[in-house]
């Protein structure tokens, strides 16, 4: 039996990995959610399926997160074989603006960058460490940070995307923080991965490029990397991508961000 917890598992990506690993009921998937009253989809899964148990927790208050490790150690015994840090933040309305759009807008970048910051470094930092004796004691020992593509430096140079400044720079920050956990945790057999799922059809991507105008505008940008992309990749398919990669983590690639093909070109 295999146990996963999930941050971040009401909808989109992490939802979707709870989908995937029920299915099999030898595994023991924890959702990580920060309230039920945007969980419908999740609590009609769970009721069906008894292998799925919702915990609610705040990523950003170590506290609640040490409250929620016990919770979790209740069923497992005080294992966890795979944490999946899925959970986090686009950040503010200024996310549009280029690094210079924020000149005379001191406050602006602040919460450009602090809430970023906040919700997709510290927090996943504070979501390790609240489950990492957990870690300690599973088979699997490995945990996994869902990236961007964003927080990559070539993509970004190739691309010519020069907004979704706090988003990028936070992705960015915690692939480093995924890397010093693994550098630090290897000799205890610890492995983790940074992985970008690719462009995924969520609600979250929808948002951004659900206008014609700027879906036209993304895919110009997206062709300089891969000519062949026309559009975002259904949940369950980018899932079982991650799934695939996460399954085959060695020791060799601990510490890297990889894409969902499991190499570092292959961003959709």
């Amino acid at each position: 039996m295999v146990s996963w917890a999930i941050t971040g598992a009401t909808r989109g990506i992490g939802l979707g990995f709870v989908e995937n690993l029920s299915v099999d009921p030898k595994n023991q998937v924890f959702a990580l959610i920060r309230s039920l009253g945007t969980a419908g989809p999740l609590k009609e899964l769970a009721s069906q399926r008894k292998n799925i148990h919702m915990i609610l927790t705040d990523i950003s208050d170590p506290t609640k997160l040490d409250e929620a490790a016990a919770e979790v150690s209740k069923v497992t015994t005080g294992s966890l074989d795979v944490l999946i840090l899925n959970a986090g933040s686009a950040g503010p309305d200024t996310a549009v603006l280029p690094p210079s759009g924020f000149h005379g807008k001191k406050e602006a970048l602040d919460l450009e960058i602090g809430e970023s910051i906040k919700n997709n470094l510290l927090s996943n930092i504070y979501t390790i460490n609240s489950f990492l004796h957990l870690i300690r004691n599973g088979q699997e020992k490995k945990v996994i940070f869902i990236s961007s593509q964003s927080g990559n430096l070539e993509f970004t140079r190739q691309t010519g995307f020069s907004t979704l400044l706090g988003y990028s720079v936070s992705k960015a920050g915690m692939n480093m923080a995924a890397a010093k956990f693994a550098v630090e945790l290897a000799p205890e057999g610890i492995k983790t991965l940074s992985l970008s799922p690719g462009w995924v059809n969520t609600d979250a991507a929808k948002a951004v490029t659900g206008d014609p105008e700027v879906r036209k505008y993304v895919l110009n940008m997206f062709h300089k990397v891969d000519p062949n992309v026309e559009g975002p990749a259904p949940i369950d398919e980018a899932v079982s991508n991650m799934l695939r990669v996460i399954r085959n983590l060695t020791e060799a690639d601990s510490g890297k961000f990889l894409t969902h093909h499991g190499d570092e070109e292959q961003w959709f």
